[in-house]
């Protein structure tokens, strides 16, 4: 709208100011809207380009490859816990294993094991126990007895006191009695 136009349809200047004023309005509104119109446009074209990129890489996935990479992850997965198990009841059978050496009074827990025959052994996870041992280890106790403690008790050696001398004579001494034609010594009094 130009004021020339509302000249011709006689308006004075007064009314034309008030008009052009209240289009002026209108028309800021109108830029104001378009600017953020086109703001939001050039967002989503930023958007569309992003979402096409990310589709061309999607593109290029060998989706079959994945499924492989991650059914091969999951076995080995599988096998770590199965390995990691294994491991642990081999250390509850040997834990177990010692502590029914040590309670049948072995003295060398090592040279034990070694007579052992382990495929006969088996781990009884209710108790703790080795099923099969006690047959093993009175075979090996009647075979090898001295790799076990006795139960009967150790013989005593008396240190000698001050009051008690040698049951047999000093041979210097003895030697010399001899030599001087005396007597031997028999009491031990001297």
């Amino acid at each position: 709208m130009k004021r020339e136009d509302l000249e011709k349809l006689g308006l004075n200047a007064e009314q034309i100011d008030q008009i052009m004023a209240l289009h002026g309005k209108g028309v800021e509104k109108a830029k104001a809207d378009l600017a953020a119109l086109t703001t939001e446009r050039d967002g989503l074209k930023k958007q569309l380009e992003e979402a096409n990129a990310a589709i061309e890489g999607f593109k290029k996935l060998d989706v079959d490859a994945i499924k492989a990479a991650a059914d091969e992850w999951k076995a080995k997965a599988e096998q770590a816990q199965k390995d990691a198990e294994a491991q642990l009841q081999a250390l509850k059978f040997d834990h177990a294993l010692d502590q029914a050496l040590a309670g049948a009074k072995a003295k060398n827990i090592k040279a034990v094991k070694a007579l052992l025959s382990m495929e006969g052994l088996k781990l009884n996870d209710a108790d703790g126990s080795i099923i099969g041992l006690k047959e093993q280890l009175e075979k090996i106790q009647a075979e090898n007895d001295y790799l076990f403690e006795s139960d009967q008790p150790a013989p005593k050696i008396v240190a000698g006191g001050q009051n008690n001398k040698s049951i047999a004579p000093d041979p210097f001494i003895a030697a010399f009695r001899r030599g001087a034609g005396l007597k031997q010594e028999t009491d031990s009094n001297g």
